[in-house]
């Protein structure tokens, strides 16, 4: 499941190097971001992150790692006057016209702190013959590149992942205009592309949607889970409401009811974490449910291996990266029809889908997976074989930059 957007472009044009806007670094909950900056490595391609803050160092990603070993992380933070007035001069001397103008704009806006923090590594990109600036967010990370466009002449894109769709944190006029500005949208699903032109009334064909991708070689299915006299289930995810652990522990306290012996594991932290707790002891769930926290990769990898059923009972899901590394683990999935989800599970195939926050059709879901054990290894098998065709860290990040350097030869 690809997207239709159809690019053409030369040899001549391919992107060499781009800079990526986030808004802090690390953040275990946007590993998807930092996985698809390595991946650029495969291709050839460079790159450096501009990270607005710094981010929670407590629980690190080994790749995000891997991009702090390899200095790949710029923090914008504490531009001295200085800094900033020596970055102007050389920006006046390289493109005198467009410098200007850009310094008038800044002068005036209510903003004007901003342009001038952006001058140091809007002359750092162009320095480093930097070809494309893209956000992941449309919120501050989006006007922090475009400021640097402006500097730099530079083109620019962005990401829209879910929340920012949602609350439009900049508002909807402010992204309509940079939006239109933008050499490229990217956004993970078709569900938030039919969103996005709805809402505000972007071309349908300037929008690419790629789909987050992973790497195959780390999920290693287990074909000899244990014959424990229960079924394990796992959910992962941040303990919010949008992630629907409640609706899950319902669930699970009504199919305990009907007879069948289950236990669930749920790995993440949040702020729900003492209204889920709350919820476990009032229903009676204690020693059925873990509340695990958060964990690293190799942690929940781990746990995957146990487990005999993955559940995502999100009430909104751009796209659900945990379902595809399940399924990639060869586990039996069960996800809500919410937003991107339906783009992920393959109804009957690959998986089941019930209708977002429907508790009894969710419990079903269990139960008849509990009851038929080939029905859990057939959809196993053929949901890593879907992520292999379509959700591959290779085949995505392939499309985005060819996709990228659409901007690039503009």
């Amino acid at each position: 499941m690809q997207s239709n957007h159809k690019i053409n472009i030369s040899s001549a044009a391919k992107l060499k190097r781009l800079c990526y806007v986030i808004t802090s670094f690390p953040q275990i909950s946007e590993t998807f971001i930092v996985e698809e900056a390595l991946s650029l490595y495969d291709f050839d391609v460079d790159f450096c992150i501009f990270a607005l803050k710094e981010g929670n160092f407590d629980l690190v990603h080994p790749s995000a790692q891997a991009l702090l070993d390899k200095n790949k992380i710029i923090y914008t933070e504490g531009v001295s006057k200085e800094q900033a007035i020596n970055a102007l001069i050389k920006l006046m001397i390289i493109n005198p016209l467009k410098t200007l103008k850009t310094l008038i704009k800044a002068i005036n806006h209510p903003l004007r702190w901003r342009y001038f923090q952006a001058l140091p590594y809007a002359q750092q990109i162009l320095k480093t013959k930097t070809d494309y600036i893209h956000a992941h967010f449309a919120d501050d990370n989006l006007c922090y590149a475009a400021i640097l466009s402006e500097w730099s002449g530079i083109p620019y894109g962005f990401t829209m992942h879910g929340y920012d769709l949602r609350d439009d944190p900049i508002g909807i006029k402010k992204l309509m205009r940079l939006a239109n500005k933008a050499n490229s949208i990217v956004t993970v699903s078709e569900f938030y592309k039919g969103v996005m032109v709805e809402k505000y009334g972007l071309n349908i064909g300037k929008i690419y949607v790629a789909y987050n991708g992973i790497r195959m070689e780390l999920f290693k299915p287990n074909n000899h889970r244990s014959e424990a006299d229960f079924i394990q289930l796992l959910n992962v995810g941040r303990l919010v409401p949008l992630k629907g652990q409640d609706i899950l522990l319902e669930a699970v306290a009504k199919v305990i009811e009907k007879g069948h012996k289950v236990k669930l594991r749920i790995i993440g932290e949040g702020s729900s974490r003492i209204a889920l707790e709350n919820q476990i002891h009032k229903l009676k769930l204690n020693g059925v449910v873990e509340l695990l926290g958060a964990k690293s990769q190799q942690e929940v990898q781990k746990y995957l291996a146990e487990s005999d059923i993955f559940i995502m009972p999100s009430r909104k899901e751009s796209f659900g990266i945990t379902c595809i590394e399940a399924m990639a683990m060869q586990v039996a999935v069960i996800a809500s029809d919410a937003e991107g989800l339906p783009e992920v599970v393959d109804h009957q195939e690959t998986g089941l889908l019930f209708s977002s926050e429907n508790i009894n059709e969710l419990v079903d879901a269990i139960i008849l997976m509990i009851q038929n054990k080939q029905i859990r290894l057939e959809m196993g098998i053929k949901g890593r074989e879907r992520v292999l065709n379509n959700f591959t860290r290779e085949r995505v990040t392939n499309g985005l930059i060819e996709y990228f350097s659409q901007s690039v030869r503009n």
